[in-house]
């Protein structure tokens, strides 16, 4: 199985660049990546072909109001910029997009299916912290204790 999920500890160096894990590396290589905004303060890196996808939605949903519409491009879409991972596994994170994020050091970066996320590490545990009673709701929506009760 080819998991292309992970939460990966890895620093951000004093020129704004973050070591991507070797393993993601291989999905993420020798294309042109879009670094921006995340919904918290993180960062989101992309391929521009998942760029593409989600900035057709955040540009085009007909369930947003102009007003909201225009709340997204501030957010996700103008901050958007490209890099590419070097040929020492890093990507430089722009200084705005870092500070917007709250980068220190410490980072962690995450898989998703067709994205990563760059989080300090600090602010992501805090985060998760923070949200736990809602994090506990969602599983008993779920129905947890059934979960792993595999037939």
């Amino acid at each position: 199985m080819d998991l292309r999920t992970g939460t990966f500890e890895s620093t951000l160096d004093d020129k704004g660049r973050v070591n991507i894990p070797v393993r993601l590396r291989e999905w993420y290589a020798d294309t042109e990546l879009v670094i921006t905004q995340g919904m918290q303060p993180s960062v989101w890196i992309m391929s521009s072909k998942v760029w593409e996808q989600v900035s057709e939605k955040l540009m085009n949903s007909d369930a947003l109001t102009e007003e909201e519409s225009l709340l997204l491009q501030y957010q996700h879409i103008l901050p958007g910029q490209t890099g590419e991972i070097d040929k020492s596994g890093r990507l430089a994170i722009p200084s705005a997009i870092r500070r917007y994020a709250q980068l220190t050091k410490n980072c962690l970066v995450l898989s998703a299916e067709n994205r990563l996320e760059l989080w300090d590490a600090d602010l992501f545990y805090s985060y998760l912290n923070a949200n736990r009673p809602a994090i506990q709701d969602a599983w008993k929506k779920m129905g947890a204790i059934k979960l792993f009760s595999l037939k």
